[in-house]
């Protein structure tokens, strides 16, 4: 299940799309000043993510991961934010 939330790190706060959670690792895709990128995070790290809800003109996930793509064809993005979108995409 992907999810749009709010990342609160040491160095402020982030949107992220949250992927599916494994067994340790949480992988969650950032936009950054360097464009897009896939981080994996512990699991413990989860009382630091914050649902936020889709706006309502909104169409779901999808409307959102788009909004992503289009940063990351800006400003670069790496492979494994590529695989995630399409992942995204091929799941919703």
């Amino acid at each position: 299940m992907y999810n749009l939330m709010n990342y609160h790190t040491e160095h402020g706060n982030k949107t992220v799309l949250v992927g599916p959670k494994g067994r340790k690792l949480v992988p969650i895709l950032m936009m950054e000043a360097s464009g897009l990128t896939v981080r994996k995070v512990p699991l413990t790290e989860e009382r630091y993510l914050r649902e936020i809800p889709l706006p309502p003109h909104s169409r779901g996930i999808k409307t959102v991961a788009r909004r992503f793509k289009s940063f990351g064809a800006r400003t670069g993005m790496t492979k494994a934010a590529k695989s995630f979108l399409s992942n995204l995409n091929n799941a919703a």
